[in-house]
């Protein structure tokens, strides 16, 4: 899925990745339409059965990841828990 960012007018893609036992992926009716406004921390869809994560890519220079993301990533090369409403960067 691919959005517009209404402050910047950049585009950010928002991979779903079904992992091992995903059965599917569904979208909440509605935000897959072009066109469609949607709002941070909306829900967008959900996984049945299984484990999954969520990618997001911004433009170069659209945020700035949080310190300690960084940090384990890299220092620790270790994964960090998210959950919604997380932060996980700012501009």
């Amino acid at each position: 899925m691919t959005i517009k960012r209404s402050s910047t007018g950049s585009p950010i893609a928002v991979i779903a990745v079904g992992a091992m036992l995903v059965g599917s992926i569904k979208y909440v009716g509605g935000v897959d339409k072009l066109g469609t406004e949607i709002i941070r921390g909306q829900c967008l869809g959900a996984f049945y059965y299984g484990g999954s994560t969520v990618i997001v890519l911004y433009p170069k220079g659209e945020i700035v990841l949080d310190e300690d993301l960084v940090k384990h990533s890299i220092d620790q090369k270790c994964e960090t828990l998210m959950k919604v409403g997380w932060r996980v960067g700012a501009k």
